[in-house]
């Protein structure tokens, strides 16, 4: 697909939704009409996030070459500052996008979904000396993701699809066990955030939640009431917390020495189901950065998470009004 055509996609399926299911929404009582519609800031935005075969590396560079050589497709293009100031206060809509995405995707034999938390990098753990009392207070020092290893930033939960969708989000501290972002997940989901677990099996070492999670519109609905894990969430306490409170199963292979501990046959069963997760996450690595989102604050964390999570979904639903497999987000445009 040349980015002609890609960009005109892109606008005629946002544009229909923005026009249909959120125009009455964002209605503007005051000041003058925007230079660009938010159709268009949707549109832009959301091209932004590709890094494969697009003329631009970055945000920046989108904005940029928009302004030199995209006045055919958006000849009001905005200045960068006011641009992404745009972009900010549109940041639910992109997660309203993510989700209807994910609705319109879904097929009807998808019972369960796929969970699982992926790192957010701030910066290298040598950079963390020479930001002391910068716009990083709020990072921690996590360890994990595909790679394994120690990092500075914050991690990620998502939900997927078994076709690979993502279904919702949150955001929370590196340092934290996965299993709370899991109970914020379906908390929220169930309508109401409750950071509350099982109790401990040991006096006086409970297991401490997160200092914050967010943001709870991201967290999606509660469409399925079973989730396959690593092992990172695992726990016959907590699985069984989920259980009895949320009517949730939660599978995930035991602990060798856990009660009920699963053959490797199983194990493997569960492993490739849950290769989704993985496969979704490298495209939101490679094709749209998210490991580089290079946010000052929880805001601007929060509209670049969710603008990648809606591009990505988006790039699946394009993919099959093409023809194409669901996850070539890579090949897409040429």
């Amino acid at each position: 697909m040349d980015l002609d055509t890609f960009l005109t996609t892109l606008y005629v399926v946002v544009d229909d939704w923005y026009t249909a299911k959120m125009a009455q929404q964002m209605i503007r009582t005051r000041g003058q009409e925007p230079h660009m519609s938010d159709s268009e800031v949707l549109t832009v935005a959301l091209a932004g996030q590709w890094r494969v075969g697009v003329p631009w590396r970055s945000e920046r560079g989108v904005v940029r070459y928009m302004q030199k050589q995209g006045r055919m497709w958006f000849p009001r293009m905005l200045q960068r500052s006011a641009f992404n100031e745009r972009v900010r206060n549109l940041w639910v809509v992109f997660v309203s996008l993510q989700q209807v995405l994910s609705e319109w995707l879904r097929q009807p034999t998808e019972i369960y979904e796929v969970a699982d938390c992926v790192p957010l990098p701030a910066c290298s753990l040598a950079q963390t000396h020479s930001y002391d009392g910068h716009w990083l207070w709020w990072s921690t020092k996590g360890h994990g993701g595909t790679h394994g290893g120690w990092y500075w930033g914050e991690q990620a939960l998502m939900s997927v699809l078994p076709s690979g969708a993502v279904t919702g989000w949150l955001i929370g501290s590196a340092h934290s066990d996965d299993r709370w972002f899991l109970q914020a997940l379906i908390s929220l989901r169930q309508g109401q955030l409750a950071l509350i677990g099982p109790p401990p099996t040991q006096p006086g070492r409970p297991s401490t939640p997160p200092e914050h999670v967010g943001p709870c519109q991201a967290s999606g609905q509660c469409t399925s009431a079973y989730y396959l894990l690593d092992r990172g969430f695992n726990g016959w306490r907590w699985r069984d917390f989920w259980q009895q409170t949320y009517h949730c199963s939660v599978i995930s292979a035991p602990a060798d020495h856990e009660r009920g501990a699963w053959s490797r046959p199983t194990q493997r069963w569960l492993s490739s189901h849950r290769q989704i997760i993985e496969t979704a996450f490298s495209i939101l690595s490679h094709v749209f950065d998210l490991q580089h989102l290079q946010a000052h604050s929880r805001a601007g964390q929060y509209t670049r998470v969710s603008i990648a999570t809606a591009a990505y979904n988006l790039g699946i639903y394009i993919n099959r009004l093409c023809g194409r497999p669901d996850l070539s987000h890579a090949t897409l445009l040429c």
